[in-house]
């Protein structure tokens, strides 16, 4: 209605959209805009599973949900599917990163004229981290992602206690949004997608809470609850913009990659053919690690997922004998593992390309970080550092 009364007509949209489950998809029939015929409406979303973003809107406006069809909308719509990625809307700078929940979805980081906000919606911690420490390499690029950003609106939908009685769920702690945001230097931070059993003395509470963490650590982080109808003015700070080329993003074919599955467990092998069948990506599987290294230099595979419980050995040694005989030392490796490997996942600032994750996942969260590894270890500058990497793909785009 703001817009309507507010913007200039024909109006021409863009719509970030994080994910879409029903709770961050279902004001969009009510969104008076996709109803006029001069709206041009560009819609932006990760690429789903199994479903195009199209499908995924016009199957809530099916009866018995809703008296208007999706075919009825008069405006000018337009789909673009997104993966981890940088591309151009008018001078802003859009960058987008996978977020650990249980659909495909995405952070958005806007950057215009030197000022900066990222939005991350639903987001959980790869592992629980004690304290401030973040092991896991999913962690570590987040961190990385969030460096610098003047406002972060972060996921913050329980607490510790509550957290563990929901873990996988797919949301975060206030205090591990805390601790993010401080460990990436932002300025201020959003704590946001709050539980619907908080009310407001509860939320109250938490700030509170995230304050006192703040000043324990020593950060001089400024941290609040979102709250409906409060405005915030995010400001240039004399950065110099970045330049970018490139108006839209770029869709990336993982067809023909080739995975290796090294697993003894039925289950794994069904989640990863269910969950990467759709990319066209080659799979091969292994049942342990001896079959692994004899049919690896056949294979070449571009990525491995081991099982840390293989039949003759711990998964973990697996990786440096592939690696050896591959002759690829920084070869991505998910390891399927029920935590974290505690050694740093960086060596001489090159990451060391070990990804982790939970041996009970769930399909799309596989999908995510497989994509995430091929588009990464695709894109020129891979051996760097993931903060030198960004700033190669800013450059890139």
């Amino acid at each position: 209605m703001h817009l309507l009364r507010s913007a200039q007509r024909p109006l021409r949209l863009h719509l970030l959209i994080g994910h879409t489950h029903w709770d961050h998809i279902q004001g969009f029939p009510f969104f008076d805009p996709v109803f006029l015929p001069d709206t041009e409406l560009n819609l932006y979303a990760p690429r789903n599973f199994q479903h195009s973003l199209e499908e995924v809107l016009a199957g809530q406006m099916q009866a018995p949900y809703f008296p208007v069809k999706f075919h009825d909308l008069r405006s000018r719509i337009r789909y673009t599917e997104l993966e981890e990625e940088c591309f151009r809307l008018g001078e802003v700078l859009v960058e987008t990163q996978y977020l650990n929940h249980t659909a495909p979805t995405i952070a958005y980081r806007l950057s215009s004229g030197g000022a900066s906000v990222a939005y991350v919606t639903d987001h959980e911690p790869f592992w629980n981290p004690a304290g401030q420490v973040f092991h896991h390499p999913g962690d570590q690029r987040h961190i990385d992602f969030l460096k610098g950003t003047d406002l972060i609106i972060h996921d913050a939908q329980y607490i510790q206690e509550e957290y563990r009685r929901k873990m996988s769920w797919g949301h975060s702690t206030i205090e591990y949004a805390t601790d993010v945001a401080v460990a990436a230097g932002g300025s201020r931070l959003a704590l946001f997608h709050h539980d619907p059993s908080h009310d407001d003395a509860t939320i109250r509470q938490l700030e509170e809470a995230a304050h006192a963490r703040i000043a324990t650590h020593g950060g001089a982080l400024e941290v609040f609850a979102a709250a409906e109808g409060l405005e915030l003015e995010v400001c240039d700070h004399g950065r110099a913009p970045t330049v970018v080329e490139r108006l839209a993003p770029q869709r990336r074919s993982l067809a023909g990659r080739r995975v290796m599955v090294v697993s003894a467990d039925a289950s794994h092998i069904t989640a990863a053919t269910h969950a990467l069948a759709e990319d066209e990506i080659m799979l091969m599987y292994a049942a342990d690690g001896r079959t692994a290294l004899a049919q690896a230099p056949t294979i070449a595979p571009d990525l491995v997922i081991i099982d840390q419980r293989l039949p003759d050995r711990d998964g973990t040694t697996l990786i440096r004998s592939l690696r050896a005989r591959l002759r690829q030392h920084d070869l991505p490796i998910i390891l399927l593992a029920n935590g974290p490997m505690i050694e740093s996942p960086r060596r001489h600032g090159t990451p060391a390309a070990i990804d982790y994750l939970a041996t009970l996942f769930k399909p799309p969260m596989l999908r995510a970080r497989v994509r995430a590894w091929l588009i990464q270890t695709s894109t020129p500058g891979y051996m760097r550092s993931d903060g030198q990497l960004r700033q190669a793909q800013r450059a890139q785009a």
